[in-house]
């Protein structure tokens, strides 16, 4: 029962991920743009405010504009280390072997980050790139590296210490 009761927990978890990343994907152009420009203003403020930079508002939103195409590529890593790590705890509920978790969890993100791009093809301003495919998957493989080490570490420790980490 615990097993059946982690598998559904864990796969609404992917799935509501993958529903909040839709929802994100399916706003137009400008309204994306509106969000992460808004986003990267506030933290070029900020960043004047506590370093005390003396920047213009001209210069402030000059910055704002330089910073946002990587903001948005690092948001977009990380939605899908996410999906990676969410992903991971779902296979292993059903997999047995911890590759093919890892692996099934990378197919997942990188699959979901391909078909999520197609339907951006179809949103007003946006458009459908193989780039962000890679970039998306890259996250993925980042966020299940760290677990990859994380959990070797942990487990390494836990041998020293006697103790068993499943």
């Amino acid at each position: 029962m615990k097993k059946q009761l982690y598998r559904i927990v864990t796969g609404i978890l992917a799935v509501a991920w993958m529903c909040l990343i839709f929802s994100f994907s399916n706003q137009p152009a400008t309204e994306s743009s509106k969000v992460s420009g808004g986003l990267c203003h506030r933290l070029v403020e900020r960043a004047n405010d506590t370093l005390h930079l003396d920047m213009t508002e001209k210069q402030q939103l000059t910055m704002a504009e330089k910073i946002e195409y990587p903001v948005r590529k690092a948001a977009h890593m990380t939605e899908y280390a996410i999906l990676g790590l969410l992903s991971f705890t779902f296979y292993r509920g059903i997999l047995k072997k911890e590759k093919r978790q890892f692996l099934a969890a990378l197919l997942t993100a990188a699959v979901y980050a391909a078909t999520d791009e197609f339907h951006q093809y179809f949103i007003p301003g946006r458009s459908a790139e193989v780039m962000d495919v890679c970039i998306d998957t890259l996250g993925a493989s980042i966020g299940l590296a760290i677990l990859f080490f994380t959990l070797k570490v942990v487990r390494k420790h836990c041998q020293k210490s006697k103790l068993t980490l499943q």
